[in-house]
């Protein structure tokens, strides 16, 4: 068959990919709780939130890997409604990890050796864990997607210097992933949202990432700003579609003390406890 008549012109609907980052005890694992999510528990951190299925406690990669490909395998009948990682800046050091102990005979359990020294040293170590997230992690959770399955990495946030296009450092929170592992993540993803909690006035005063990433061009921060003023609790982010079931308008936000933000590059999210993806 040509390879003329293979091209597509349809549209593939899919289930959404996203990152949901943010501080420590913000909500994000009751989050992917109210999604109703399967956890792979990779810091055992969710023993103490209601209505969660989750995995036992996973230290290592190769045991993060089972799981993700016995979640690839399942009949969509029987795959669970989102797939929720535990966090996806934990399952990277665990990936480093195995790259530098386990795989590397010369090192074993010398605790010394790092990403710099492994593998003959030059940081070749790197280059390994980049060949397993890009060869081997992502196209697995792709094959969970696959199931109808939608993908929610939550992550811890960071402080982190960034050069917006027009040669401006700003200081931005964004997911806690090294820098050098970080773009694969968020050109994957459909979108990276920011959750704090509406009373926390230090999440208020931060900005969204402006991560290059699918769906949507990046934004200066002062157009953001202007955006957020004249369109608060809007449900767009800029030209991406985030999945309307785990994100919606903020009307009746300041109902609950329990709302948890979540905002993308151009608006901001409301998400509560209740809302179910």
């Amino acid at each position: 068959m040509p390879l003329m008549d293979s091209l597509i012109t349809t549209t593939t609907p899919a289930p959404p990919k996203m990152i949901v980052y943010g501080q420590p005890g913000v909500g994000k694992t009751t989050f992917a709780a109210s999604a109703n999510a399967v956890l792979l528990d990779c810091e055992n951190g969710a023993g103490a939130v209601a209505k969660l299925t989750r995995t036992p406690y996973l230290q290592s990669w190769p045991e993060m890997r089972k799981w993700l490909v016995e979640l690839a395998d399942v009949d969509k009948a029987d795959a669970p409604q989102a797939l929720a990682i535990d966090t996806i800046d934990w399952m990277v050091q665990r990936i480093v990890e195995h790259v530098v102990h386990d795989l590397d005979p010369k090192a074993g359990a010398d605790l010394t050796s790092t990403l710099g020294t492994a593998h003959g040293g030059y940081f070749k170590a790197r280059e390994i864990v980049q060949n397993i997230v890009y060869r081997d992690l992502l196209p697995m959770l792709n094959a969970v997607a696959e199931t109808g399955a939608a993908i929610i990495l939550l992550a811890h946030a960071a402080n982190t210097k960034m050069t917006t296009p027009e040669g401006y450092d700003q200081r931005l929170a964004s997911p806690d992933l090294p820098h050098w592992i970080a773009p694969p993540f968020i050109e994957w993803a459909d979108c990276v949202l920011y959750a704090h909690r509406q009373d926390d006035q230090r999440g208020d005063s931060r900005e969204p990432t402006d991560l290059p990433s699918r769906g949507g061009e990046s934004r200066c921060l002062d157009e953001r700003r202007r955006r957020h003023r004249q369109a608060p609790g809007s449900g767009r982010a800029g030209d991406r579609q985030c999945p309307r079931p785990c994100v919606q308008d903020g009307q009746n936000a300041h109902q609950s003390p329990d709302v948890v933000q979540i905002r993308s590059r151009s608006t901001s999210f409301n998400s509560s406890e209740s809302h179910s993806l």
